[in-house]
């Protein structure tokens, strides 16, 4: 039986739409807030997954939308869903599993729903131990009426460790009491004048627009030559003027009250190798690798750890090349941010803290283990000599995570007897002193992210953190956030967001009957989980050039590790997590190994994409790890794994975050081929904000193809009669899907392409044999082909458009782009329409469904090259105005060489058709009569226009301006009954 998932009734379009709007600022949920994570699913799209996955379509029809809150005002997942009673018990009976749960959205969602079991996997230790705060902890708390009294501890925990802190002489003397963050940099001797020159990479402390359009806080860095020092002047319009009307700012460039002020553009572009003296104004010599910054990192980087070994003194690495400099202090004032220059004295703090960490030195708690040196595509610092962990903090910065670090681990202790104290039994204190440690752990993970060396300061007043989207990258304005501030990424804010999180998760699980596990384990073998049968499994599995997970979060692992072990004899012992910390030799842990790094032991094994780490791993160790054939093996075992895994009746749907061709190789490879499963169905859901997905209008969007796979895949198949069985099936999945209302959009596509890959995937053997590449390359033309044919009978035109016409319908159709409104922070938001991008290799297979390729598209002014995406030439208004419009059209008139007064030489309908939407707008409706009649009389691509413009007109949204421009032809020519409106 199908679910409702799987059926056309399954409203992904309105899913999307609230997944988008769950990414803004303002819907995010709550515990998102608790650590950066790369991955992370919006909670409604997991919900609506889960629940379409289990509901019966007439159910699912009458249900869906009630349980899942999807019509709610507020963002869906602030709200619990409503399950009813007829459905708690079947529900209740579920075993879900989700082996790449990251965050764990998937397996929140599961448990909020009851689902009888839910099981998480996680590969990696750091995912594991977030895994653990996210899900089994709050689990555990509330099933013991513990959840409250879980927030409150952890409140009194923090302010414990932040109190203590405070009274730490060695902390004491390096903070100012009203200093909310410290801006620094690195300044480098020039070889020219032999002074000191900060680097700065952006002079702006504060670029912030109010909600009325005006700026609400200006205020920038000017540089001042003072003897041998540079020292920093601090320009406040909001001191001087009243920033929020008559301000003008232009790049660089500000006018105000009839003065200009401008701001000085900064002194390093390292892409470039660029550096200028602030002294003498001369450039820093070299390039690339033999730049004379670079160079000079390197050096400090070794003198630093040469001091700190004791072979240097302070005073010789004082005189290295290049050293960390502070160059302002931003205080909070009234709410506000007042900023003011750093002095000589601010930097001594910096040399006082590195004299105390000599002291510490070879202490456990300082990270001294390796960055991998090989992973320079998303650790960009590599190159700058940064091969150690420690590195990227500057000695304040260092000093007090290790303090912390030790403060945490003493809480821990403290809560564990504090509670036995109070008449627990062994075993149940140390579960809730792991419990508040482990937020204790998650909020020092916070601190780091927003304090180091490569934590960028923004000028919009949030400062941006240190693992920023793909990598860490070199920075010149970096920030160091006091501790005992209340601001972004500080110890004292990051306690009240692990409250915030914790509440939020709690009030979300409170009621279930849902049993939580939570493994480390891999995906490709999933050995802990011998013997066991799931009913569902959903997933967001990788894909070929992911983030270097293991890597990445090796920022957080060096840390977490320390804070949640113990020491002893100088050495870091298990405490908290044995196993995501040592190599257990025991069941009892009490003989065990410690893992350094994440990249030593799990890089060889993940699944992605890495050339770097394929060359070091073979050299190194010998093993064969990073390339295309191994990331196709192993996530064909993973595959293959999850389809033992699942009951025959069960079903197993897996997000992808691409949608373009190659990502669907790689999924029929691995789901078909290797684990010889079946596709069902597929939808896009958007896992961007709802203005990033609409203006880009991309095939590619930021979103997740989901497919529903299923067993009983089998047979053999005659490649011809698939063929022409699997067109029938895409023809009849649209079909129901206009029916019923369906929006023409990239999920309709999809409907159709997963009607023909269900068809192909249904047999275990084509005869002949063709490559998975093939399977895929005719799909995707069989789809489109299928799509337009629907469109085409939906508009009246019964014989096929010409191949340039097909090729525009198909293209205006998947990458639907438009004018949106968006509710965001309680105010409208207008999204501009943006031309629909393509890419190449969706570009090419598009070829083969119209007969012609992305070359001859390309000179026939369908598409245009812009980049590495290919841009659809279609008018692009500035608003859905006639006059906007008109103006666009014109202007893509002129873009595409075409002379309006010689319209007989149009070589293309499509060009016929803009031509025609300009008049239409121009002309009165008899004028357009008698223009129409003497071109249809010159040139037959006009009369193709007008069947061209049907189609258009039932297939496009109202907010497409050709929408606009079809219609006004058919009204002109008393056809708008041919199709009508949509």
């Amino acid at each position: 039986m199908s679910s409702f998932l799987e059926s056309p009734h399954f409203p992904a379009s309105k899913v999307s739409e609230e997944s988008a709007r769950e990414k803004e600022g303002g819907g995010r949920p709550d515990h998102w807030e608790m650590v950066f994570w790369w991955t992370r699913k919006p909670l409604i799209s997991a919900r609506s997954i889960i629940v379409g996955s289990l509901l019966d379509v007439e159910r699912g029809k009458k249900e869906f939308t009630r349980i899942t809150k999807l019509d709610s005002e507020k963002t869906p997942h602030r709200e619990n869903p409503v399950i009813p009673p007829s459905l708690k018990e079947r529900f209740s009976k579920i075993r879900l599993l989700d082996p790449f749960a990251g965050f764990g959205s998937i397996p929140l969602e599961a448990i909020r729903l009851g689902i009888g079991e839910v099981v998480a996997v996680e590969f990696l230790p750091t995912a594991y131990v977030f895994l653990k705060a996210v899900l089994e902890i709050p689990k555990w708390a509330v099933e013991r009426g513990l959840g409250r009294r879980l927030i409150e501890d952890v409140k009194k925990w923090g302010k414990w460790v932040l109190e203590r802190l405070k009274e730490d002489p060695d902390i004491k003397e390096l903070y100012d009491e009203d200093v909310a963050v410290y801006i620094g940099t690195w300044e480098v001797r020039c070889p020219f004048c032999g002074r000191y020159t900060p680097l700065i990479g952006n002079y702006w402390l504060a670029r912030v627009k109010g909600r009325s359009g005006g700026y609400e806080r200006l205020v920038w860095m000017e540089p001042v030559s003072v003897g041998e020092r540079i020292e920093i002047k601090i320009i406040d319009l909001n001191k001087e003027f009243s920033t929020k009307k008559q301000t003008k700012v232009s790049e660089n460039v500000i006018k105000i009250n009839g003065r200009e002020y401008i701001v000085p553009e900064a002194n390093i572009d390292a892409r470039s190798s660029l550096a200028r003296c602030l002294h003498c104004n001369r450039i820093m010599p070299g390039k690339g690798d033999h730049w004379y910054v670079k160079q000079a990192l390197q050096e400090w980087n070794k003198t630093l750890e040469k001091y700190l070994n004791r072979e240097i003194s302070l005073e010789e690495l004082k005189q290295s090349s290049v050293r960390p400099r502070l160059l302002v202090k931003a205080k909070i004032v009234n709410n506000d941010l007042e900023f003011e220059p750093a002095k000589s004295e601010d930097d001594e703090r910096l040399w006082k803290a590195l004299e105390k960490l000599k002291t510490l030195w070879g202490d456990p708690d300082i990270p001294a283990e390796s960055v991998p040196i090989y992973e320079n595509r998303s650790i960009w610092v590599i190159v700058y000599g940064f091969d150690k962990w420690y590195k990227l903090f500057n000695p304040r910065q260092l000093l007090t995570l290790v303090k912390l670090v030790k403060l945490i681990r003493e809480a821990g202790k403290k809560i564990e007897e504090e509670k036995q104290k109070q008449g627990w039994n062994r075993e149940e204190a140390f579960k809730y002193a792991e419990a508040v440690t482990t937020y204790l752990a998650i909020a020092l993970s916070k601190y780091h992210d927003y304090s180091s060396v490569v934590s960028v300061w923004n000028p919009s007043l949030i400062p941006g953190h240190t693992i920023t989207f793909r990598g860490i990258a070199m920075v010149w304005n970096w920030t160091d956030i006091s501790p005992f501030a209340s601001f972004t990424g500080s110890w004292t804010r990051n306690i009240k967001t692990m409250e915030t999180s914790l509440k939020y998760i709690i009030d979300s699980i409170f009621g279930s009957s849902s049993s939580v596990k939570i493994l480390l384990d891999d995906a490709t073998s999933l050995e802990k989980l011998a013997g066991a049968r799931f009913d569902l499994i959903i997933t967001d599995p990788p894909y070929r050039d992911d983030v270097a997970y293991a890597e990445l979060s090796d920022f957080y692992y060096v840390w977490l590790k320390r804070t949640l072990s113990d020491v002893k004899s100088n050495t870091l012992v298990p405490r908290f997590y044995p196993e995501a910390f040592f190599e257990c030799l025991d069941d009892r842990c009490s003989s065990y190994i410690e893992i350094r790094t994440q990249w030593e032991k799990y890089a060889p094994l993940e699944i992605s994409v890495s050339s770097g780490r394929a060359d070091f791993f073979k050299k190194v160790i010998g093993v064969e790890t990073g390339s295309d054939e191994d990331f196709k093996e192993k996530l064909g075992k993973a595959f293959k794994r999850m389809a033992e895994l699942t009951r025959d009746d069960g079903m197993i749907v897996t997000y992808y975050a691409h949608t373009d061709p190659s990502a669907w190789e790689a999924l029929v490879e691995a789901g078909w081929r290797k684990a010889g499963l079946r596709v069902s169905a597929a939808c896009v859901i958007a896992t961007e904000s709802k203005q990033r997905v609409t203006a880009r209008g991309k095939v590619a969007l930021d979103a997740s193809v989901v497919v529903v796979w299923k067993k009983g895949s089998e047979g053999i198949g005659f490649v011809q009669e698939v063929e022409n069985k699997a067109f029938e099936e895409a023809l009849k999945r649209v079909d129901e899907a206009l029916k019923i209302g369906s929006p023409l959009d990239i999920n309709l596509f999809l409907k159709s392409l997963a009607g023909v890959l269900s068809v192909y995937t249904s047999y275990s053997k084509l005869v002949p044999d063709i490559s998975v590449k093939e399977i895929v390359k005719n799909s995707f033309s069989l789809a489109l082909k299928a799509l337009v044919e629907a469109v085409y009978k939906r508009g009246g035109v019964e014989k096929p458009l010409d191949p340039y016409s097909s090729a525009y319908v198909a293209l205006k159709l998947v990458t639907r782009a438009g004018e949106e409104k968006a509710k965001a922070r309680g105010r409208e938001l207008k999204i501009e329409f943006r031309r629909g991008r393509v890419d190449k290799t969706f570009a090419s297979l598009l070829g083969v469904f119209s007969n012609i390729n992305v070359d001859i598209l390309i000179a026939n002014k369908i598409l245009a090259k812009k980049g590495d995406e290919l841009e659809l030439l279609e008018p692009e208004p500035d608003s859905l105005t006639e006059q906007s419009i008109r103006r666009a059209l014109e202007n893509l008139l002129h873009e595409k060489n075409l002379d309006p007064s010689k319209p007989e030489n149009f070589k293309t309908a499509v060009d016929a058709l803009h031509y025609l939407e300009l008049k239409a707008i121009q002309l009165t409706s008899d004028q357009f009569k008698k223009l129409f009649e003497d071109l249809r009389s010159r040139n037959l691509r006009f009369s193709e226009a007008i069947d061209l413009a049907k189609v258009l007109h039932v297939a496009l949204p109202d907010n497409d301006p050709e929408k606009i421009g079809c219609k006004r032809i058919l009204q002109h020519l008393n056809m708008i009954s041919l199709g009508g409106l949509r």
